[in-house]
């Protein structure tokens, strides 16, 4: 069994490594100028003229490796060229996935000798290859019934209901007291085991029981890299199948979901416990603008836009300006469509009279439930997006104010990033290194 799980492990991980690197170059390549310079014109871009029209105070980012000339370069051309290298800097080196991997390793063999029949399962970004370098690795636990704790006695009424968390409190209390005695519980027999065998290796260690999903969040020391646990969930599995049948279907989900996911990390609004957007009800978001967008290009008879550029101003100007939460929800099904909140087979669901301006996301694998629910300050992510589309459109429309690089005027560099950009630039060959000029 426990040679079983490693093989399927491998597997998602040798999968993640294929798609990463070619599905961005096959998809999204860097485009060109909007003209055909000779070799005497692109000396003059470092002319001390072309220095006085482009603002170029500070250094460059480190996912740009030239300044570009806005004078013959369209800006969201431009600035479709410095997501494609974002993408290239922020997706995870081979060094990285291997580590990940000899940690989801050892910790399945632990959970293997922890518990007597189980399968451990990797999924969410992990599995979709969508996890920047700080992303959680989400595991899920199947257990065998052996494993899994019945209810003892009761008919479901409230009265039982209450007494059942009573004891739960309880049964925290000497938890706590007792954490290296045996717990009936599957969350606190997990962090027993990682308190014994793995103490000296963990920063970080909690088991989160008041939430839909009960978790153990660990972070591992050496790796600084956190995990979260949870039990018998077979939704997260399933969306991650889900998650790569969209981007198969839709090319530009994978470039936003990088771009947008450090943008809600760097706010501090990419956890859902937090009131933040998770990881997949922001994936969610861009399935369903894309599935807007490819309609209205299909009904206009219009090619579908890949300018990474134009998708994010507008995906940015829809759930900020247009969108409106009050009214309306979201559903990722049939190729996407809109639902009023308040109708009579949606109301008990999706409305929520004391938070009304909550995003209702219709889950397309539980379709009574909404993936929306636990993000309490979607008003905050609401105005952090009509922040950022204002900063882009002021970049990229006439009159423009003039920037060394559009996208870091929302996503802040950082010295990790710079780090990442020299080991990544230290690993190519020559010959495949950035040159000073590149003609196109």
């Amino acid at each position: 069994m426990m040679a079983d799980e490693n093989e399927e492990n491998d597997k998602q991980f040798d999968e993640v490594g294929d798609r990463k690197s070619n599905d961005l170059d096959e998809d999204f390549l860097t485009l060109g100028d909007v003209d055909d310079e000779s070799d005497e014109d692109e000396a003059k871009g470092e002319t001390e003229e072309e220095n006085q029209n482009v603002n170029r105070t500070g250094d460059l980012p480190p996912w740009m490796t030239q300044y570009v000339d806005y004078r013959r370069t369209n800006h969201l051309v431009a600035l479709h060229n410095e997501i494609v290298g974002f993408c290239r800097l922020m997706e995870p080196h081979d060094e990285e996935t291997k580590e990940r991997k000899q940690l989801v390793d050892r910790f399945s063999d632990l959970v293997m000798s922890t518990f007597d029949r189980c399968k451990v399962q990797v999924f969410g970004s992990q599995a979709t290859g969508l996890c920047l370098p700080t992303s959680d690795i989400d595991i899920s636990i199947q257990l065998s019934d052996e494993d899994t704790p019945k209810a003892e006695g009761g008919d479901g009424t409230e009265k039982d209901e209450k007494e059942r968390l009573e004891i739960t409190k309880e049964q925290e209390i000497n938890d706590m007291k007792n954490w290296d005695k045996p717990s009936g519980s599957p969350l606190h027999r997990l962090a027993e085991a990682l308190r014994e065998n793995w103490m000296s290796e963990l920063s970080y260690l909690d088991v989160i029981e008041n939430t839909r999903v009960p978790l153990v969040k660990f972070t591992h020391g050496p790796t600084n890299i956190s995990v979260d646990v949870c039990f018998n969930q077979q939704t997260g599995p399933q969306a991650a199948k889900l998650m790569h049948q969209y981007m198969d279907a839709l090319p530009p989900l994978r470039s936003l979901t990088f771009v947008l996911k450090y943008f809600m990390a760097s706010r501090g609004l990419n956890q859902p416990y937090t009131g933040g957007v998770g990881s997949f009800m922001l994936q969610m978001m861009i399935v369903s603008f894309l599935q807007h967008r490819e309609r209205f290009a299909y009904n206009t008879r219009s090619p579908s836009l890949y300018n990474l550029g134009a998708l994010l101003v507008e995906f940015l100007e829809l759930y900020s300006m247009d969108f409106n939460y009050v009214t309306t929800g979201l559903s990722v099904r049939f190729d996407g469509f809109y639902f009023p909140k308040g109708a009579s087979d949606r109301k008990n669901d999706f409305w929520q009279p004391q938070r009304p301006f909550s995003l209702a996301m219709e889950n397309p694998l539980e379709i009574s439930a909404d993936v929306g629910n636990p993000s309490f300050r979607i008003s905050v992510v609401q105005r952090s997006f009509e922040v950022a589309f204002k900063v882009l459109l002021s970049h990229v429309t006439v009159p423009v104010i003039p920037a060394v690089s559009i996208l870091a005027s929302i996503l802040p560099p950082t010295e990790e990033m710079r780090k990442r950009a020299g080991a990544k630039t230290r690993s190519k060959p020559i010959e495949e290194r950035p040159r000073k000029r590149q003609r196109h």
